[in-house]
């Protein structure tokens, strides 16, 4: 398994005695009424009702502090000092199974209390660099609440190993005896969700070419991790970010919580995991592959041009009824002025059968992408 490096990394630290306390935040975003937006908004009250302090936890030893690790030049061959290693590390293993590596953030890294957004299994806050001063974002998990680690450590692993311009960028993480902190490049343009909520009017949402603008970049990165075999599973508004604040900004897919690989030659996927909203039908049955992105997609794409989803209700249960149903409707106000390669564009998307739905790579050489993205 590959983890970046930093300066921290080749040796087992000694946490301090006095760790900085980093208390959570509550950050409750304004939204419109709706079905598509209450929902979000119930599920995020939610979440603040169970959010707690934190303080990272030096793992205990008899002196209350984790034994320094024998270094690999050591000469010494008593039986008690490979036993005393040996215990070392295996404490480290049971304290940091995730990464192995027993570090204190809090060594490296100034992190402020406020909370700028909210993962599956995680909150994210503002962190600075100590030495460098460079400001960057961290994605805080407690071990606690993940029922499999192996998932939390395939995600590190996942982001690690990615590299593209449309991908969040890992640049560094911690472990500590209760939490795990993924070390990000920071985002300043806010999520594409709070655009929508912004751009849309009865007229419909953002522009074709606005729209065309995030597709290309959003498929151009779901082209590229399938090629490279990976699947995000969990592609939605809410987990796709603008870099800053400009109008023409890039965007980038975050949130590899649902992520996992798989290969084109790998039997089906089972495990219905994701967002109802962007659910595809052949995920709801239990059996499924990578165009289940392209699916997710697809109802963006949707989103975006009308400002509200293809599939709706008020509950998981009745969005995914309605997904199984496939009543695929460009009826209203904000369809009327879409052109016909646009409406086609996202007809191509959310085919019903995944074997004639587009890849990734079909969607970027649709007309409608291309040509809006000719001027």
């Amino acid at each position: 398994m590959t983890y970046p490096t930093s300066s921290r990394r080749n040796k087992r630290t000694r946490p301090q005695a006095e760790p900085i306390a980093v208390m959570c935040g509550v950050c409750q975003p304004a939204e419109p009424d709706g079905a598509y937006y209450s929902h979000r908004q119930q599920h995020q009250q939610q979440q603040q009702q169970q959010t707690s302090s934190y303080s990272p936890a030096k793992p205990m030893h008899h002196d209350g502090y984790l034994p320094k690790t024998v270094s690999a030049c050591t000469t010494a061959t008593a039986s008690s000092s490979r036993s005393a290693h040996s215990a070392a590390s295996c404490m480290v293993d049971s304290l940091c199974p995730v990464t192995g590596v027993y570090a204190n953030i809090a060594d490296d890294y100034h992190v402020r209390p406020e909370v700028i957004g909210r993962g599956h299994y995680g909150v994210v806050r503002e962190c600075t660099h100590r030495a460098t001063r460079r400001n960057l974002a961290v994605k805080t998990i407690q071990k606690s609440k993940i029922g499999r680690l192996d998932h939390l450590q395939r995600e590190i692993y996942l982001l690690a190993n990615v590299n593209h311009e449309g991908i969040m960028n890992m640049v560094d993480c911690y472990e500590d005896a209760d939490c795990v902190h993924i070390i990000t490049e920071k985002y300043t343009g806010g999520e594409l969700f709070d655009r929508i909520v912004e751009s849309t009017s009865p007229r419909g949402c953002m522009s074709e070419r606005e729209a065309a603008s995030v597709m290309k970049s959003l498929l151009e990165a779901i082209a590229y991790l399938h090629d490279n075999g990976v699947v995000h599973r969990d592609v939605k508004p809410e987990n796709v970010l603008f870099e800053s604040r400009r109008e023409d900004a890039a965007v980038r897919l975050i949130d590899f919580g649902l992520a996992r690989r798989h290969d084109r030659n790998d039997g089906p996927m089972s495990n219905p995991v994701g967002t109802a909203y962007y659910m595809a039908p052949e995920l709801l049955k239990g059996r499924y592959d990578s165009a289940c992105d392209v699916w997710s997609a697809g109802v963006v794409a949707y989103i975006m041009l009308c400002g509200y989803p293809p599939f709706n209700g008020s509950t998981d249960s009745e969005i995914q009824d309605a997904t199984r149903r496939g009543r695929l409707h460009f009826a209203g106000g904000a369809w009327l002025t879409k052109s016909d390669d646009c409406v086609d564009f996202v007809r191509c998307l959310l085919r019903r059968d995944p074997r004639k739905r587009f890849t990734a790579r079909e969607a970027l050489m649709h007309p409608w992408i291309r040509n809006m993205m000719a001027f």
